[in-house]
């Protein structure tokens, strides 16, 4: 059979394990399920996980040393740690600002969700050989029916499943690596790489910072429990390790660094199909719970914004927007900076309120304003650089949030002058 047929066969028992996993494990609307829907650190992983995922394509550009994994590794642990300090800055918030931070949460759902699909498609097409529109079509489509069915309880238990299935993709690496390696090219690496520029590094480090911040995935799960920054902790830890060996996997395996596109992605591509297929399980099996806890999440943040009852309608319009744009935007990381954007003006209006003293602020001004100026900066230094996390990136995402928190000072000075009189 050639690769594409195993892929298919592998793709599609993953999904279907999946789905049967959702649908069918415990008992719906119990008190214990609804416990355990909350999530905890095993829940805080896989929303970390979402950014490795989305971040790695940026740093094989120039090589994954391990001077290169290490600055991965961070990236990954920064969202869930800010993830635990939002939890409690949220519950500070008046109504107003509040509307506005979980609408950016529900923007940041979105782009995420739909980075990961278009990751995924290009993921399942150049390794297995499958159409990148019935991929991403495949795994949008499944994690929506299952959580039409069941809700964000489904979302729990496939994120309770999948640590032991993302736990084989590191340890075959690893192990793999161990085999055919040697450790000495961990710091002395045979294949050419070259340094992320610190600009580059910035940009990544602050889209981390403020996608994690907002992000319901994992906002959610820090709401749900007793001590939120202990899950942020642990959760931080799981995904650090899990792409630690990951990363150190392929160091290994490929004499100190790996570079795509290269000779070196060619051959894992050029494996026994069975081998692919087999690998291309697990990672369908990771990447489409990572993508059902974006949109569990995102679904349920909208439908408390707008009614309760509308959250099988938002779940099947998010979706379906989201396989669209992943299908004719094949560029996760453009969408996840505009969603960025989005979050670090949230983040800038909601400032002055974080302590609870300005119960009454309206925040959207401030998410307007600096939503513009960072669209003014990008049009100046280049809107491809800006979406390509590089310095423009960087730049604008610190203009976004210096001018939504200015505009917001603005507006809640001149709304708490007419109370102080009065």
């Amino acid at each position: 059979m050639t690769v594409a047929v195993y892929t298919a066969l592998f793709t599609g028992l993953a999904l279907l394990i999946l789905a049967i996993v959702a649908v069918t494990t415990g008992s719906s609307g119990s008190e214990k399920s609804r416990v355990k829907a909350k999530g905890g650190p095993i829940s805080a992983f896989v929303g970390a996980a979402a950014y490795l995922i989305l971040f790695a394509p940026k740093f094989t550009e120039g090589g994954v040393s391990f001077t290169a994994l290490l600055l991965l590794v961070v990236a990954v642990i920064i969202p869930p740690l800010v993830a635990g300090a939002a939890a409690g800055v949220r519950a500070n918030l008046g109504d107003s600002a509040r509307s506005v931070f979980d609408l950016a949460s529900v923007i940041v759902a979105f782009t995420v969700l739909t980075g990961i699909l278009a990751t995924a498609g290009e993921l399942l097409s150049l390794m297995g050989g499958v159409n990148r529109t019935i991929a991403i079509a495949a795994v949008g489509l499944c994690g929506a029916g299952y959580l039409l069915a069941r809700g964000r309880e489904a979302s729990s238990r496939t994120s309770r499943w999948t640590l032991g299935f993302a736990v084989v993709i590191p340890v075959l690496l690893f192990v793999g690596g161990l085999a055919l390696g040697s450790f000495a090219t961990v710091t002395a690496s045979l294949v050419p790489s070259t340094s992320m520029p610190l600009d580059n590094m910035l940009a990544v480090l602050l889209v981390a910072a403020a996608c994690g911040f907002v992000d319901p995935a994992l906002g959610l799960v820090m709401r749900g429990v007793d001590k939120p920054i202990k899950v942020s902790v642990w959760g931080a830890v799981i995904a650090g390790l899990f792409t630690l060996f990951f990363g150190l996997g392929l160091i290994l395996f490929y004499g100190g660094a790996f570079v795509a596109p290269s000779l070196q992605a060619f051959l894992l591509a050029a494996a026994p199909p069975v081998l692919i297929g087999f690998f291309l399980f697990f990672a369908v099996f990771v990447i489409a719970s990572i993508s059902d806890s974006q949109l569990a999440a995102g679904s349920e943040v909208a439908s408390e914004i707008t009614t309760p009852d509308k959250r099988r309608p938002i779940t099947a319009v998010l979706a379906l927007v989201a396989v669209v744009l992943a299908i004719l935007v094949p560029a996760p990381l453009q969408i996840l900076v505009i969603g960025a954007t989005v979050a670090a003006a949230a983040i800038g209006a909601v400032l002055p309120a974080m302590k609870g003293d300005v119960p009454g602020l309206n925040a959207l001004p401030g998410v307007l304003v600096g939503i513009v100026g960072a669209v003014v900066v990008d049009l100046i230094m280049g809107v491809g650089k800006a979406l390509d996390l590089t310095g423009a990136t960087a730049v604008s995402l610190i203009v976004a949030l210096v001018l939504s928190a200015v505009t917001s000072l603005i507006v809640g000075r001149k709304a708490a002058t007419p109370a102080m009189a009065s």
